[in-house]
């Protein structure tokens, strides 16, 4: 579930709470919205489901997943796809030979790409057309395993290779399958894809080994022809991460100061390059404005949902007193949805931001008072997960539901 504790650094435990003094206390969670329904819908499931999660949600309120069975023998995940209306369901299966599926890209024209396997030692990049049927897609001669991370709505997929000490290699498909090894900057020697627009540009990151057994990352760009050119980063940066890239070009990634170690810069690179140092923080999305949402941290490394402005500005967004939260999805409204946190990272509650800043509380569903929101889309529709208690009241499973406006 989301929201495991992440150690920081001083600087930015200090940095954050100055910020939070500088923006005032934390405004508190009010009613949902009564455009929302007053229940969560869930999504239906395979009768042999023990329980399920949500990975990602397409513009016409396609849901991708996961789910565990309770049959013998079957302890892995298996990838799933729920159809638009969110009344049926297609089952993702592995390729021949492999036990589990785990999506990690879709797209939408229903295509969905991640991972086959048996161990998650041993993966294989698999594509999965809109009537669920897997093909594998290649991989070089003589490297361990690999994965599919991203697609396009012309069918061109990301994601990447790694050998046997487990070193990662950028590759991309194209619509027919054929492989292309994206190359590296000069002198590097791994990488790795996080991105692919419409229109061919893939965002990722080229790394090198250096004598003190450290690594260089530094952010890139691949153009639809396969060049390779290294993003700026801004003074004081001196190695970046790529984590997402939108449609429009926007760049969402995380920098390390020179001489630090931890990447908990929030960098920001518009479709013309520009790079913007939006602070400490970690981060979860971007849209095509630029706005990010994700977490602040304060003294006690404790998080706080936060939003990262296109204007240079950050918002720390409102949850339950006393709670932790974390924002996890925006869409191109600015409305964000995440969850805050209790005690023990389970008993969440889902929450939704208005582009205004004010928090809201989505309706719980009939399992109780307990669910995660992960995924908003552009006609407001969130996706996410209701928590199921026992009848001790202790949490024991997820089910996939969404929201509807």
């Amino acid at each position: 579930m989301t929201g495991s504790r992440t150690p920081r650094t001083a600087a930015l435990a200090a940095a954050a709470t100055a910020a939070a003094l500088l923006l005032g206390p934390i405004p508190a969670a009010a009613a949902a919205p009564a455009h929302y329904l007053a229940s969560p819908r869930f999504l239906p499931t395979p009768p042999d489901t023990a329980y399920s999660t949500v990975w990602g949600l397409s513009r016409d309120g396609a849901v991708v997943g996961e789910y565990f069975a309770k049959t013998p023998g079957q302890s892995g995940p298996r990838a799933i796809r729920w159809s638009p209306d969110h009344l049926g369901y297609t089952v993702l299966a592995p390729l021949p030979g492999d036990l589990s599926s785990r999506p990690a890209g879709h797209n939408d024209t229903g295509t969905v790409v991640g991972l086959s396997f048996v161990s998650l030692s041993d993966n294989h990049p698999v594509r999965w057309a809109p009537d669920g049927t897997p093909t594998a897609l290649e991989l070089p001669a003589g490297v361990r395993g690999g994965g599919a991370g991203a697609v396009n709505d012309a069918g061109v997929v990301v994601g990447g290779s790694y050998d046997e000490v487990y070193q990662p290699k950028p590759l991309k498909w194209r619509a027919d399958g054929t492989r292309v090894d994206l190359p590296l900057l000069p002198g590097d020697t791994m990488g790795s894809t996080a991105s692919v627009t419409n229109a061919g540009f893939v965002a990722g990151s080229s790394v090198r080994r250096l004598a003190d057994g450290g690594y260089q990352e530094t952010p890139v760009l691949w153009s639809p022809a396969d060049a390779v050119t290294a993003l700026p980063l801004p003074p004081g940066v001196d190695g970046a991460r790529v984590d997402r890239m939108t449609d429009d070009g926007v760049v969402l990634g995380h920098g390390r100061r020179a001489g630090g170690t931890e990447f908990d810069r929030v960098l920001v690179w518009t479709a013309d390059g520009t790079v913007r140092d939006a602070g400490y923080g970690r981060t979860r999305a971007v849209n095509s404005a630029g706005t990010v949402v994700g977490a602040t941290f304060d003294a006690a490394h404790s998080t706080f949902a936060a939003r990262w402005n296109p204007d240079g500005s950050q918002t720390l967004l409102g949850g339950p007193a006393g709670r932790q939260s974390e924002a996890m999805a925006v869409n191109n409204a600015g409305t964000a949805v995440g969850s805050a946190q209790g005690p023990d990272w389970t008993r969440s509650t889902a929450l939704l931001w208005q582009p205004d800043g004010t928090t809201v509380t989505l309706p719980p569903s009939p399992l109780g008072p307990y669910a995660e929101a992960r995924y908003i889309n552009d006609a407001g529709l969130v996706a996410g997960h209701a928590v199921e208690l026992n009848a001790a009241g202790q949490p024991v499973a997820s089910h996939p539901v969404v929201w509807k406006p």
